[in-house]
């Protein structure tokens, strides 16, 4: 006994399958991967011992700073970051931020200066220490943590340092008469942020 099927219902089998189909791919438009990695933290910055570094900035009298604003000399310093991870999409760069020991009341951006090594046995006043990034010698560093700092990119061949380079000097704050002499050390604390 054979079987014959009508042609209405071999095209509405058809039709009924494609149907299917369209709405299969309707309802699965695509696929979306998701990558990455997790990492440990493993920038070190390597200094003149260990991970310090000392910049000398300089003896200038006091009647150098004639009134606030007034800046000595640039030094050029450089932070150097060893054993970082190769630079990814996911992690191109990481950030310096920076803290001090002691900021000034009124600006998060003068390192307060202290007797630390030099010789004296008091502070001088009316001065503070400001660092600005290479080529930005208007774009002050912040101490105060935050995470408006400064981006280095991560190095494309495993075991390259990377550098970032700054400038310090002193910055009056105060008029002439207020500068007073004295030891003019400040500390500064580097942190390095994975983002």
């Amino acid at each position: 006994m054979s079987i014959k099927l009508k042609p209405a219902i071999i095209l509405t089998t058809l039709l009924t399958m494609s149907s299917i189909h369209a709405q299969a791919a309707e309802n699965n438009a695509g696929i979306i991967h998701f990558t990455g990695e997790i990492i440990e933290p493993s920038c070190e910055i390597l200094e003149q011992d260990g991970t310090d570094s000392t910049v000398p900035l300089g003896t200038y009298p006091t009647s150098l700073f004639t009134g606030p604003g007034v800046e000595s000399p640039l030094k050029p310093f450089t932070i150097t970051l060893v054993d970082c991870p190769v630079t990814s999409a996911g992690l191109p760069a990481v950030k310096l931020t920076f803290t001090g020991s002691t900021t000034l009341t009124k600006t998060d951006s003068l390192l307060d200066v202290s007797q630390i090594s030099t010789s004296g046995t008091v502070a001088a006043q009316g001065v503070g220490i400001a660092v600005t990034p290479n080529q930005a010698d208007t774009t002050y560093i912040k101490f105060d943590g935050s995470d408006m700092g400064v981006e280095v990119g991560l190095p494309d061949l495993a075991n390259d340092a990377v550098e970032a380079t700054f400038n310090a000097r002193y910055k009056s704050f105060a008029a002439a008469s207020a500068v007073k002499a004295g030891a003019a050390d400040a500390d500064m604390t580097i942190n390095i942020l994975y983002r």
